[in-house]
């Protein structure tokens, strides 16, 4: 199966090239309407769901970002875009999907920093990723985990020395549950976009730097 993976989009649609599945790990609203709810679900149904369909690729599966509050608050959004890309984008909200022979997990959360959408204390966020199984293919998060330095930050206005800022319980999920591959997204730059940790290949697949400039390409994978 070819797999193309990608994640912090902000409104940025790139181009595809052909594969069987593509996923997305999150903040794919634009920062310019991402808490205006109208605005967003018009942007998700006139703009991000023909792109969808036009895709060259079987199926899309989804998960949301903390800058998604649309996802946040709409019980229907799952409903929503499965008919609005007629049947080929599927969202998960820490749930099990099966694509062909491979299983599929999806978790939005990440942990809490702000004001922002599916964020939540560590306690809650250990709780969350208990539901991940042990014997899934793919894990598809938004935040990126705690996981040598791909969540070390380069010094910016906020710190005049690289930080760390990863997601420590998904880091301990990820080593519990040992999926075979994880793609992450949220913090853009770091230091490193791809980690191993056991038979784990962890991927950060943002496509948007710091500063939100497209600077990254998508990932391909046959796996």
């Amino acid at each position: 199966m070819k797999i193309c993976a990608i994640s912090d989009l902000h409104g940025y649609l790139p181009e595809i090239k052909e594969c069987d599945l593509l996923t997305i790990c999150g903040d794919v609203v634009p920062l310019s309407v991402q808490r205006n709810y109208i605005k967003s679900e018009d942007w998700i149904y006139n703009v991000f769901s023909n792109w969808v369909k036009n895709l060259p690729c079987d199926k899309v599966i989804l998960i949301a970002g903390n800058h998604d509050f649309y996802f946040d608050n709409c019980p229907l959004i799952k409903v929503n875009l499965l008919e609005w890309t007629k049947g080929k984008c599927l969202y998960l909200e820490n749930e099990l999907y099966k694509y062909l022979d491979y299983k599929i997990y999806g978790t939005p959360y990440t942990h809490l920093f702000g004001n922002w959408a599916f964020m939540y204390e560590d306690d809650k966020l250990i709780e969350f990723y208990k539901s991940i199984p042990n014997d899934i293919d793919i894990l598809l998060t938004h935040d990126t985990p705690a996981i040598a330095n791909l969540d070390e930050l380069p010094p910016s206005r906020w710190s005049s020395v690289p930080i760390h800022a990863g997601n420590n319980p998904l880091a301990e999920a990820i080593k519990e549950k040992k999926p075979r591959y994880v793609f992450c997204g949220h913090l853009h730059q770091c230091t490193d976009k791809y980690a191993k940790v056991d038979n784990t290949k962890i991927y950060n697949v943002s496509l948007l730097d710091n500063q939100y400039n497209i600077t990254y390409k998508p990932l391909y994978l046959d796996i």
